[in-house]
């Protein structure tokens, strides 16, 4: 028996858990523990592999049975102060002062998971107990305050005022209810599930959350928040004897918990179909109704099913030329169509949805799916493009990119996403033979079989249909006040008393400062925690074939990582719009050699990644220019070089945009597109705005991606038939103009051969590009701006260029927007305003950006931001220690990274003049901050809210309330 094996036994024993199994996971290097807690049966499940990045969660079975948003609610509530650690936000305090990689919280239709990461044992040991008491000794149970803030309380000032409701899920959840996808997910799974847990909304409607009452919150906690029935999932290599004896202690205060909370299986239902509106704005809304259909198709242990549904998803509708997305745009019954599966859940389901489409052409929409469904099923598939989808999603399995997650979250999900139910942990980890049985399916039929039982002849499926109002939001509204009004009316003058003083007291609750000796009871790091240098990402700048190469020789396991960066600085803002389309089509277009669904096979089948972007770059501090660029991102096995340099000559050369019909679908998609992703991250919007009205790189960034994107977009869709001609030969020469050397930087990521680098660059003629690079200049006054949504929700911000006030960018700087997004901003426009997120960024580059995400106060907000220069001088002028805020603010800049992200960021650098020395720089500042250098950053803060541009994004009457501080207005 190994040392470490035997250590791990050992630390079991000693610590009160029972082994139950131990099994070595070849394919993806890892040893699975699973262990109980023998006093009370609690589960705990440990991933023992090679990475640094130590990984913890608590997640119980939380089976909703109403939309009051219960689980949710208590999600919230529980990182809001515990037995141990009796303060506000324990959550907030540890961010501020912990080396997280990763802590968060997240509500799922049937689990509650408590997630916390680190790279640092100490730090992850103090996540791991304040994490414990938080989930099983809540203050939330004893202090009715956290459950009215966190979840929804009723406000009345006095006794002739309006009375309104508020809280921090009722506000977020109206934000997602702006969402037609929200309302769709909600209607298919009352539909398709009436008679278990998933009919209902988990997150909470918030037309029901009021409805829940302090008791029942406290009775579901007691009811399924306990260690009988949790599962406490660990990741990553760690010293285990000291992270047992942590969590046994805390379990060895209960006894077991004979409850069991089985989700019953769904039989098969067809509902009839159901019929939603939704709110439209005062534009045509014709062709907006939007149609969705949902079929369950299998269980939870059935992986290869679950893969297979993925695999046919992206047949069906991957791509304008994918079979049933054709048929339908083809005929004009849509503009756009989507094909997924939900999963994660005990049965999943696959979801059709096709986007804008007219009332009268509902049947035949569906009559044309039923049709190309059973056509595809009787004729069979592309045997060559099933096997190249199949490769990408084995690639990406085996890259294990996982986003902005750590790898050791998304295994503990995955664990639980089978083991919740009874299922083998390992089986979501190890798809080796999955992909096997999906390669010998390509012959044999069972995709093919798969359409036949699962889209065609299943009898659990459900369908839905949102059709467009312009009345429903202002209806809404009214409504929502009358009821109100009413609830007002129907309460004597002392039940109004008695909300206001409740209303009083929960502010005061807010109001109330922590104990000193409470917040130093937190488990914290100190300063010589903390590496005094990290080190520097190796980049070698070569030149080959004329091209400037930067390479990044790290282990990458045999994937070589390119990323082709095309300097388009010259270019007009309406080529900058005309850039950012371009970006949509390359990769998604035929070709000279490839039709789309062919080229799409190629780059699937012999390339791990074909991705495009459009970046914009600046040196640290520059206003005046900047360097848009067009990337080209490509992955493959470095055996497969010779293909991907093939590939993406033809893609970037070779592209045909001739077909105009082919065009404009393309392009009504990405207006579509974009308009939903306003109305869910309207902050971003906002700062785009704000950020254009200071910086050339702000007014590249806004034209790329931003509202006047959308605006382009509106317009070339209203001129197309006199205009889509000009336009595909404008792409076709935008394309000759940009992909040549002379504009060309290549970064290279892997550990390839120095000789193989030449012909990565042959393929590219020299061009005409100007020997001298130039950049993009822009020039346009900040605005205080407001932008009308068609939804009840609100987004503010408000900021500038540090450059306005003759400032450069210190390290001093990402301390304070630290402290203020967790301190100051967080108590004051999340706790009290009901917002469900707010933040202070300043960038390197020297923007600074004030945002507030669903927000019900919006121009309340921007009032707030101007005192954040104030705040900061009070914190300054306190006897405060700094300590916690610089080790987060570390933790914050340096985040994990994959090797690919790596070249990335190195590759980034380069192209903005960033140094290693400047990065260090960077952080011995924030390491030496002083009250002396945060005092200087508040006068700036207190001068960019003076002369910076603000913007809000969000509905009428958020729009109203904020209309003395908005010099000028428009419809998105």
């Amino acid at each position: 028996m190994d040392l470490k094996r035997q250590k791990t036994e050992q630390a079991a024993a000693a610590h009160g858990f029972v082994i139950d199994t131990r099994r070595e996971l070849p394919q993806i290097g890892a040893v699975l523990w699973q262990m109980h807690f023998a006093k009370n049966g609690a589960r705990l499940l440990w991933l023992e592999r090679r990475e640094e990045n130590k990984t913890f969660a608590a997640a119980f079975k939380t089976l909703p049975s109403d939309d009051t948003g219960v689980f949710h609610i208590l999600e919230h509530s529980l990182l809001c102060g515990s037995r141990k650690y009796p303060v506000s936000k324990p959550f907030v305090e540890m961010i501020k002062s912990s080396l997280q990689t990763f802590m968060n919280a997240f509500t799922f239709p049937d689990k509650t998971m408590y997630p916390v990461s680190s790279r640092n044992q100490k730090d992850f040991l103090n996540l791991v107990d304040v994490y414990l008491d938080a989930v099983l000794h809540p203050l939330c149970l004893e202090k009715e305050e956290i459950f009215r803030q966190e979840g929804w309380h009723y406000e009345l000032d006095s006794q002739e005022g309006e009375l309104s409701c508020n809280g921090v899920v009722y506000n977020e959840m109206k934000g997602m209810y702006a969402s037609p996808d929200t309302l769709i997910d909600s209607a298919l799974n009352r539909a398709l599930f009436p008679d278990n847990c998933y009919q209902f909304q988990s997150g909470g409607d918030p037309a029901c959350i009021p409805a829940l009452t302090y008791e029942e919150y406290k009775a579901q906690y007691r009811e399924y928040y306990h260690p009988s029935g949790a599962w406490f999932l660990l990741d990553g290599e760690m010293e285990i004897g000291p992270v047992l004896e942590k969590i046994g202690q805390v379990l060895s205060g209960f006894g077991p918990q004979q409850k069991d909370h089985p989700i019953p299986f769904q039989s098969p239902v067809h509902p009839g179909e159901v019929r939603i509106p939704y709110e439209a704005g005062e534009e045509d809304v014709e062709r907006k109704t939007i149609l969705a259909k949902g079929w369950v198709y299998g269980r939870f242990d059935e992986p290869a099913k679950d893969l297979a549904c993925q695999t046919l998803c992206e047949m069906l509708c991957g791509s304008d030329e994918a079979p049933l997305k054709k048929a339908l745009l083809e005929r004009g019954l849509a503009e756009n169509v989507e094909f997924s599966k939900v999963d994660g859940v005990q049965q999943p389901f696959a979801v059709l949805v096709v986007r804008h489409a007219a009332k009268e052409k509902e049947q035949e929409i569906w009559d044309t799916v039923r049709t190309v469904l059973e056509q595809l099923a009787a004729q069979g598939l592309d045997h060559r493009r099933l096997e190249a989808v199949i490769s990408r999603m084995e690639f990406r399995y085996r890259e294990k990119e996982t986003g902005g997650f750590p790898q050791g979250l998304f295994n503990c999900m995955k664990m639980l996403e089978s083991c919740l139910y009874g299922g083998d942990p390992a089986q979501n980890l190890c798809l080796g033979d999955a992909f096997l049985r999906l390669r010998e399916g390509i012959e044999d039929g069972y995709f093919e079989q798969f359409i036949r039982e699962n889209f065609l002849e299943n009898p659990h499926c459900a369908q839905v249909v949102l059709f467009p109002s312009r009345e429903l939001g202002e209806r809404k509204r009214k409504e929502e006040a009358e009821r109100f009004r009413r609830i007002k009316e129907s309460w004597s003058s002392q039940e109004r008393e008695q909300v206001i003083q409740k209303l009083a007291a929960l502010r005061a609750f807010q109001n109330r400062p922590d104990r000193p000796q409470d917040l130093a009871a937190l488990p914290v790091l100190s300063l010589a925690d903390i590496e005094e240098e990290t080190p520097d990402i190796p980049q070698q700048v070569t030149e080959e074939a004329g091209v400037k190469v930067l390479c990044h020789p790290l282990e990458t396991e045999g994937i070589a990582h390119l990323v082709w960066y095309f300097l388009a600085g010259d270019l007009t803002e309406e080529e900058l719009h005309l850039l950012s389309f371009l970006q949509t089509l390359l990769g998604q277009t035929r070709t000279a050699r490839f039709s789309v669904l062919e080229l799409a096979a190629s780059l699937e089948g012999e390339l791990g990644r074909f991705q495009t972007s459009v970046e914009v770059f600046a040196p640290r501090g520059e206003t005046a220019t900047c360097k848009p660029c067009f990337a080209v991102h490509v992955s493959a096995l470095e055996e497969k070089l010779e293909e991907a340099k093939e590939l993406t000559r033809e893609v970037l050369l070779d592209t045909d945009f001739g077909d105009l019909a082919y065009l404009r679908g393309r392009l009504r998609q990405l207006k579509l597109s974009l308009e939903q992703h306003v109305l869910m991250h309207g902050d971003s919007y906002a700062s785009l705005r704000i950020a254009a009205g200071c910086s050339a790189k702000g007014g590249a960034r806004e034209a790329l991606r931003g509202v006047s994107m959308l605006d382009w977009l509106r317009e070339m869709d209203s001129q197309f038939e006199e205009r889509g001609a000009e336009l595909a030969g404008r792409l076709k020469e935008l394309c000759r103009r940009l992909f040549v050397r002379r504009r060309a930087v290549l970064s290279v990521t892997g550990q390839m051969p120095r000789e193989e680098l030449p012909g990565l660059a042959s393929f590219l003629t020299e061009g005409r590009a100007p020997k001298e690079a130039v950049s993009w200049s822009w020039e346009k006054p900040a605005r205080k701006e407001g932008i009308l949504v068609p939804a009840a929700v609100g987004f503010a911000g408000k900021g500038g260029h540090l450059a306005q006030c003759g400032a450069r960018y210190s390290g001093a700087m990402a301390v304070a927007a630290r402290i203020l997004s967790y301190g100051y901003l967080w108590n004051t426009v999340r706790v009290k305003g009901g917002a469900y997120g707010t933040r202070l960024a300043i960038t390197p580059g020297g923007d600074v950006a004030f945002t507030s995400f669903r927000d019900p106060s919006a121009a309340a907000s921007l009032a707030v931001f101007d005192k954040a220069g104030a705040s900061l001088r009070e914190l300054c002028a306190s006897g405060q220690e700094l300590t916690s805020y610089i080790i987060s603010t570390i933790a914050a800049t340096e985040p994990l990274l994959t090797a690919r992200q790596k070249g990335m960021q190195a590759a980034e650098d380069y192209m903005e003049q960033v140094t290693g020395q400047m990065r260090q720089r960077d952080r011995r500042q924030i390491l030496c901050t002083t009250k002396e250098d945060l005092e200087k950053v508040s006068r700036i803060l207190d001068e960019i809210c003076e002369k910076g541009g603000s913007c809000i994004v969000g509905g009428q009457e958020i729009l109203e309330a904020a209309d003395g501080a908005l010099s000028c207005r428009r419809d998105l």
